[in-house]
């Protein structure tokens, strides 16, 4: 099954979405917030906001219809890497439209990335967030393009880490579908048998949420709008109910922080940045 290199360049748009308090918080609930959480689980407070990463949901469906114009192969996706660059808070109900664009297809060997960046603007015309979505094809490689360029982090600062945990729950993976990835994997264990793993793993795109959710609340304390971008690679799987381990690290660049998870002995997130205002 070969990927379709004319798609390249090719963009991409999704008819206006809004974000309600119900798709808030069941984001939220999904990315592990606790019931003292309150500006992120209870539409009556004074300070609710939808929490950062929840850009990644009205963009999915754009990074989807791109993977399927370029011919990937659904079954066998691995998502490499994601971003999430906050620009405004995100609003509730209020029309929001996402355009994308496929930027880059790298030529990996045995298989390919396929590189794609979104922006989400509100009825105003005013850019909301945008994101990047690093998808890796198995399979479809060695088709004579380029290989890419791994991109470096800031050097960390001679400062102490922050580490931190996340518990995450048996039916993690099962409530995080409701967000719009229902990928059988996260739900069917004779599939995730088939395809190597002991039982269900959880979405990559959870663990990230996650991850983000536990800095801001527990090195930030709470102080969600001080979010501006967060960066990761999905290194290993984690299987609902695992607890991640997470360290944050000062880098030499102002209000940015070297992130990285893991679940026992396996990084399950890496080269990891946070930037903070």
């Amino acid at each position: 099954m070969k990927l379709k290199l004319e798609a390249h360049g090719q963009e991409f748009s999704s008819a206006p979405t809004t974000v309600t308090w119900q798709t808030a918080i069941q984001y939220a609930l999904a990315i592990g917030a606790r019931i003292d959480d309150l500006e992120l689980v209870w539409e009556q407070h004074p300070n609710f906001r939808v929490f950062p990463t929840y850009a990644v949901v009205p963009t999915f469906p754009v990074v989807i219809e791109a993977l399927v114009a370029v011919n990937a192969d659904m079954t066998r996706l691995v998502h490499g890497a994601q971003t999430v660059e906050l620009h405004k808070p995100i609003p509730l109900g209020r029309p929001l439209a996402t355009r994308g664009k496929i930027v880059e297809i790298l030529d990996k060997g045995k298989g390919a990335v396929v590189n794609i960046e979104t922006e989400t603007q509100n009825g105003k015309g005013d850019l909301i967030f945008s994101t990047s979505w690093s998808i890796f094809c198995r399979g479809q490689g060695d088709f004579g393009g380029e290989r890419g360029t791994t991109p470096t982090l800031p050097d960390c600062a001679d400062s102490p880490a922050w580490t931190g945990e996340a518990t995450t729950t048996p039916e993690q993976a099962a409530f995080y579908r409701l967000t719009g990835d229902a990928n059988p994997l996260h739900i069917d264990p004779k599939l995730a048998e088939k395809v190597g793993f002991r039982s269900p793993i959880l979405h990559g795109l959870c663990t990230y949420g996650q991850v983000a959710r536990t800095i801001l609340k527990e090195k930030f304390d709470g102080q969600w709008d001080c979010f501006q971008h967060f960066s990761a690679r999905f290194s290993r799987e984690v299987y609902p109910g695992d607890t991640i381990s997470i360290n944050a690290t000062p880098s030499v660049e102002d209000n940015q922080w070297r992130v990285e998870a893991s679940v026992e002995d396996r990084t399950v997130l890496s080269h990891g940045l946070l930037s903070v205002k």
